[in-house]
């Protein structure tokens, strides 16, 4: 008859090996501690990107088209650079607290950075924003891009994006 190694045999390893199960369970018990929310999140941004020379203001608001598909909005860009936006299945007025299914055509390279700035000059960056065309025809110059916004109150907004040097905006009015 085989025995079982001297060392399996030991009580103390047994009792470590016990401990070290329920250490390992206690601290995974709960699953992972990562953060988790729907995209895009936004963080908070303490500094006011600076305003694009002719872009607008809350007083003379960019170009509103209310297409086929939804609201399109034609920004201002540093570089002459095309910049559009379109707010998808959405008709008339843009509303508050919904997250809207976003296009953005833009010129420029690299990544696409967005940031919501309300008329008192708070500013929240929005994550999540990637390449990509919606299901239906969108024509349009620049790379497109597609994410989710959602305005948190009624009012003047100005969007501001970022690739790389290029910098542009668009002013609107939410509700």
């Amino acid at each position: 008859m085989e025995q079982m190694p001297r060392l399996v045999r030991s009580t103390r390893v047994w009792i470590v090996a016990l401990a070290a199960v329920f250490l390992v369970s206690a601290a995974c018990g709960n699953g992972p501690t990562v953060a988790t929310g729907a995209p895009p999140s936004t963080t908070r941004v303490t500094t006011t990107p600076p305003p694009v020379p002719g872009s607008g203001s809350c007083a003379n608001l960019s170009t509103v088209h209310d297409g086929t598909h939804g609201i399109e909005v034609d920004g201002t860009t540093t570089d002459h650079e095309p910049l559009e936006m379109l707010f998808a299945d959405t008709h008339h007025t843009v509303p508050v607290g919904k997250a809207l299914a976003t296009y953005v055509r833009v010129g420029g390279v690299r990544a696409l950075r967005v940031s919501l700035i309300d008329h008192a000059g708070h500013v929240d960056r929005v994550l999540g924003f990637r390449p990509g065309l919606p299901s239906f025809d969108w024509p349009g110059g620049g790379t497109p891009w597609k994410g989710t916004l959602t305005f948190a109150k009624a009012g003047c907004w100005r969007v501001y994006v970022q690739r790389s040097g290029l910098t542009g905006e668009l002013w609107l009015h939410v509700g």
